[in-house]
C-alpha cells in the first residue's frame, strides 16, 4: 500500500476521471476527501470506497467558488 497513512482530496471526484481516481488512491491505502459539487454523487463514491474497506468521506464543493 503505497499511500498508507497518507490523505488524498479528490476534486471531481463525483463521477468519471476524478471517481475512478478516487477509488484507486483508496486501493492504495489513502483516505479520500471525494469532492464534487453534486454532494450526491459524492457520497456514492464515498459509499462505494467504504463498501470495499476503504475511508472516505463526501465533500459538497465547488472548487471554481473561493468561498467553498
Amino acid at each position: 500500500m503505497q499511500l498508507k497513512d497518507r490523505v488524498a482530496i479528490v476534486p471531481g471526484a463525483g463521477q468519471g476521471i476524478g471517481a475512478a481516481v478516487a477509488i484507486a488512491y483508496a486501493r492504495e491505502g489513502a483516505k479520500v476527501a471525494v469532492v464534487d459539487m453534486n454532494a450526491e454523487a459524492a457520497q456514492a463514491v464515498a459509499a462505494e470506497i467504504e463498501a470495499t474497506g476503504g475511508q472516505a468521506m463526501a465533500v459538497a464543493c465547488n472548487v471554481a467558488v473561493r468561498e467553498q
